[in-house]
């Protein structure tokens, strides 16, 4: 993603300079004239950096760094003066400033200064994401997984840390899609942001502009008074749009206006209202599919898509099955007080071999139905029950559901030891001769 500038000097040939300077290195520069000016744009614009002049006609540098901080708390800021005296240093690094130059500078010194301070920014927005995600743990279940897919999900949400960009998130029907929604929002934006929730489908079409952007008094019969729509009620937070093509197309375009000016009306309203409202969609559907259909406009994909997971479904996700069954468990003793239930190894091969068509909505409830009905200590292969979706799986015998996970356990033990028998017995806990068994009884070669 492109890192935003924002250069602040009353010289212009100063501005010139420096926006040709970075422009040519590949950043995005916006310009100021004045200490209000440079105000506006950091709160406007989100630059991750600040070159700001300490001398400007309306305010002492060092008096505007703290105002610069506000409109923008992640915003880097980088002091340039002709008056290089070590007061002033002191002052404005004191005041937040993240680095001090005299002019005339060289091209060397602002270009390491910038991109030292531009990473600076990044790890401390990463940081910041980090710390949300350990804080609000508590706010939601956790979107668990070690398989390649999903750990490629959960890095890259740190990155996004203040990154003003929409977000969409495909998959298939309980995948765990709205999971990994609030953990995002609770990472970027922290418990105190408000998570709008809204599913569009519930809504019905004749109030759906309404609902989304609110409406003013008298606007419609009925509208006896001013409404806050979703998007206003997310100010400073997140709007969770789930089944985003169950909007109305001709409102769709009135959400990709948002999208791009950040601005909005209310039905029957003449003010813009401007509002810092994070938008992630979710869907089941095949996007482009819905274009082709009719039903979904194409910009509006193409501008939802700039950050775009797709989470995978549980049948690709093998490895991940018995860590999800474990923390469900955990959530489940909590939830019913009872510590020391667990879940014996023939069922948990069964659950393996199962197809899981409802993924992991399906895997949960089934979990929660075995746990309120087991007897004893453990969950056996007789609690789950299990929807007939997948006939030749449930019609084969518990012994050779078990015999199908042991023998997919075993192959992926010899891969992991290159074929060395002698080292998977050893990781296996069996001996050489029981090894040796089990592989002309699976017809291992």
């Amino acid at each position: 993603m492109t890192k935003k500038i924002l250069v602040c000097d009353d010289e212009a040939n100063v501005r010139m300079f420096l926006r040709d300077l970075l422009t040519l290195e590949g950043f995005a520069v916006v310009e100021a004239e004045s200490g209000l000016a440079a105000v506006d744009s950091a709160s406007r614009d989100k630059p991750d950096l600040c070159i700001l002049d300490l001398m400007l006609p309306d305010f002492n540098g060092i008096e505007l760094l703290p105002r610069l901080k506000a409109a923008n708390p992640m915003l880097a800021i980088i002091v340039i003066t002709a008056l290089g005296t070590v007061d002033n240093a002191v002052l404005s690094l004191k005041a937040g400033a993240y680095d001090f130059i005299t002019k005339p500078f060289d091209v060397d010194t602002i270009l390491i200064s910038v991109k030292r301070a531009l990473e600076f920014v990044s790890v401390s927005k990463e940081n910041t994401a980090l710390w949300n995600l350990h804080k609000n743990r508590m706010y939601f279940e956790d979107f668990i997984g070690e398989c390649p897919a999903v750990q490629a999900i959960k890095a890259l949400i740190p990155k996004l840390a203040f990154a003003d960009v929409p977000i969409l998130i495909t998959g298939e029907t309980g995948t765990g899609k709205n999971v990994l929604a609030k953990q995002i929002h609770f990472t970027l934006a922290g418990a105190e942001s408000p998570l709008v929730y809204t599913n569009c489908s519930s809504i019905p079409a004749t109030l759906f502009e309404s609902e989304l952007f609110g409406h003013e008094k008298g606007s419609y019969t009925g509208a006896v008074s001013q409404k806050k729509g979703r998007v206003e009620q997310a100010h400073g937070g997140t709007l969770l749009l789930d089944e985003i093509t169950e909007i109305p197309y001709e409102i769709q375009a009135k959400l990709l206006d948002f999208l791009q000016e950040r601005t909005f009306y209310r039905v029957g309203g003449v003010t813009p209202i401007s509002v810092e409202t994070r938008i992630i969609a979710l869907t089941n559907k095949n996007l482009p599919e819905e274009i082709k259909a009719g039903r979904f406009r194409k910009d509006l994909y193409y501008r939802l898509n700039v950050i775009h997971f797709t989470v995978p479904p549980l049948k690709d996700r093998a490895d991940d099955i018995q860590l999800i069954c474990e923390y469900l468990l955990g959530l489940l003793r909590r939830k019913y007080n009872s510590p020391a239930l667990g879940i014996s190894g023939a069922a948990m091969g069964l659950i393996r071999a199962y197809a899981w068509p409802g993924n992991v909505r399906e895997l949960k409830n089934v979990l929660e139905r075995a746990f309120i009905c087991a007897e004893g200590d453990e969950i056996g292969p007789e609690s789950l029950i299990l929807e007939e979706h997948d006939h030749a799986t449930l019609k084969q015998e518990l012994k050779d559901l078990v015999g199908e996970f042991e023998r997919d356990v075993i192959l992926r033990r010899l891969a992991f030891w290159k074929g060395n028998r002698t080292a998977t017995a050893r990781d296996l806990g069996v001996s050489i001769r029981n090894l040796q068994y089990k592989l002309e009884r699976y017809d291992i070669r």
